[in-house]
């Protein structure tokens, strides 16, 4: 079978709080960045869609003004035809008196009107070519360009082509038709006929100041928008950069490869330029003039646009997204906070703390779940408590049993010391030795209770040794220290004694004199330590193995069984039932060494105390 793969351990082991965040975030996210995108989306069509109505309008309002303008000066040119005065002009030879009365009219015209700066008036009587046409602005009469010259020009032949009606084009400074005016000149060309025969009688030049009517009504240029006004041929007529005023469009940075070549019509190079990537392109037609009026949006201004709406997008996603993670959160830990508690109280009763009970205000299917988890412990503590008492009835009687065993001994050894040293001494001794008995008769009943402190243990121990001391007739000694803070250390009594007796009987007894016990209690880090050390005849390797196998190997038996298999260290494996009945954790250690002694060490933990 193989192992589980890594990524599977790692799920398996993860809290639920995040495995609900393991999979609700990802599903947040993706819901959160496809609403945003949507919205994005939306936005962006929205946008876009508003900037090209925009630009529909700014085209057709600037189309609609230049068609405005065209009109004004068709206007004009129709007032000069029905004038009586420009009428006689014609007629005449420029007399400077019909002359005066022309200027009057045209003066009054001009003024009324916001747009006509100039007007070249031509006769077309045969005769006349070489004389000075009358000309005019806005400042007074001026200087015009002969009919002669004029007639080299394409402006003349356009407008007997067109047979009265109007001629809208461009003049250059460079042309010198309004001599002394180096402005561009939009200018309406036109033949007037006789009022009379209609036949034709001279020809009107009508000019207005290219520049400033790309200022009036294509407004200042930007960097996101630019406004053309293109002829039929291509001619800039005018601009809101008055650079391009003159030039064609081929010459504009909007026209791509294609388009730049002369073989496409001025109506194909502006479809092409509709096709860029980098500006939006709106253009329109001037129904009066033919004009192509064309208004050029950088994408820059548009992507800032779009730009500003992506960032706010973003924003609000991140927003939304911090927001619902919060919420998960929170949302999480109302669901696994309960469960997180149960745990917890789980923990707990491992330890054997049966007191734990969670209480759960929902009654849904956690809320079950506590319930019956109340009601299981409940049941355990139950259980428990009826085993334990059975239990503990059971261990005072076999604790009774094993302390019973030792007085009877004792006492017989005592008696027969007590007899010996009254054949051999005086009444002092016997004296001394009937009190130290007395004191330990005292001490081992101690108001038939179970449990010693370590101070009263060592006196018990101390009134036994000296008795043993007089038996023996000063063949050892002995020496007791006690740590100040473990004195009052509670352990089960007579724990000390058996081991006192067996460093006595099996040490010290066959050492024939020079024999001492050592006796000490401290603490160590968070234990108790009890020792008692002989210089006695110790064992060898091989005897300690086999009592310590014998210990180990009876340890789980019946008592009957334990005193049939283990004759030898029965009071060691007295101390060890008696050590695990007062505590779990404590433990009896031996050590002992052939001529060198034995060393018997007690562990307790201090919670014992």
């Amino acid at each position: 079978m193989k192992d589980t793969p890594r990524y599977k351990r790692w799920y398996a082991g993860m809290p639920i709080r995040f495995k609900l965040l393991f999979w609700f975030v990802p599903l947040l996210m993706a819901t959160i960045v496809a609403m945003g995108w949507i919205a994005y989306e939306i936005s962006s069509n929205e946008v876009m869609d508003k900037m090209k109505q925009t630009q529909n309008q700014l085209t057709q309002k600037t189309a609609d003004q230049i068609d405005s303008v065209a009109k004004e000066m068709l206007f004009f040119s129709n007032n000069l035809f029905l004038d009586d005065e420009i009428q006689r002009l014609l007629e005449s030879d420029y007399q400077p008196a019909e002359r005066q009365k022309a200027f009057k009219t045209i003066s009054n015209m001009m003024v009324a009107s916001d747009s006509i700066q100039s007007m070249i008036l031509y006769t077309l009587k045969p005769g006349y070519e070489h004389l000075e046409p009358f000309a005019t602005n806005q400042a007074g009469i001026t200087s015009a360009m002969t009919l002669s010259h004029f007639m080299e020009g394409p402006y003349y032949e356009a407008a007997l082509k067109a047979k009265g009606s109007p001629v809208y084009g461009l003049v250059k400074p460079s042309d010198d038709i309004f001599v002394g005016d180096h402005y561009h000149k939009i200018v309406l060309s036109r033949v007037i006929g006789n009022i009379y025969n209609l036949k034709p009688a001279g020809l009107i030049m009508i000019g207005v100041d290219a520049a400033r009517i790309g200022r009036l009504y294509l407004g200042q240029p930007t960097l996101a928008t630019e406004m053309f006004v293109i002829s039929e041929d291509g001619l800039i007529i005018t601009a809101t950069d008055q650079r391009w005023i003159g030039k064609y469009d081929t010459e504009l940075p909007y026209n791509g490869t294609k388009a730049a070549q002369t073989r496409f019509s001025t109506e194909e190079r502006l479809g092409l330029w509709k096709e860029s990537t980098d500006w939006m392109i709106t253009q329109t037609i001037s129904p009066s003039t033919g004009w192509h009026v064309v208004v050029v949006n950088t994408r820059e201004k548009l992507v800032s646009e779009l730009g500003r709406i992506g960032q706010l997008t973003v924003a609000v996603a991140v927003l939304c997204f911090l927001i619902s993670l919060v919420i998960t959160w929170l949302l999480s830990n109302m669901i696994t906070k309960p469960l997180m508690k149960l745990s917890r109280s789980m923990r707990k009763l491992q330890t054997g703390d049966f007191t734990q009970r969670v209480h759960f205000t929902g009654q849904d299917e956690i809320g079950e779940l506590g319930t019956g988890y109340n009601a299981m412990v409940q049941r355990i503590k139950v259980l428990i408590d009826d085993v334990y008492a059975t239990q503990l009835k059971q261990k005072e009687a076999e604790l009774k049993t094993l302390q019973a065993q030792i007085s009877p001994h004792f006492l017989y050894n005592t008696l027969n010391t007590i007899s010996w040293t009254a054949e051999r001494k005086g009444e002092k001794d016997i004296a001394d030795m009937v009190y130290s008995l007395s004191q330990v008769f005292r001490l081992s009943l101690n108001d038939g209770k179970d449990f010693f402190t370590i101070e009263q243990e060592m006196e018990l121990v101390r009134n036994y040794l000296f008795l043993q001391k007089r038996r023996f007739m000063d063949r050892f000694d002995f020496s007791i220290e006690i740590a100040e803070e473990v004195s009052s250390f509670m352990i089960p009594k007579l724990i000390l004694q058996p081991l006192a007796e067996n460093a006595i009987i099996h040490g010290i007894e066959p050492l024939n004199g020079n024999g001492f016990i050592t006796l000490k209690a401290y603490g160590f880090d968070n234990s108790v330590v009890l020792e008692v050390l002989d210089n006695g005849i110790g064992m060898t390797e091989s005897q300690l193995h086999k009592l310590l196998s014998g210990l180990q190997r009876v340890e789980n038996r019946s008592l009957e069984a334990k005193e049939d298999e283990l004759r030898t260290g029965f009071a060691l494996l007295n101390i060890q039932d008696r050590l695990r009945l007062f505590q779990s954790g404590a433990y009896l250690e031996l050590d002992s060494r052939e001529g060198k002694g034995t060393c018997a060490v007690i562990h307790l933990e201090r919670k014992g105390d």
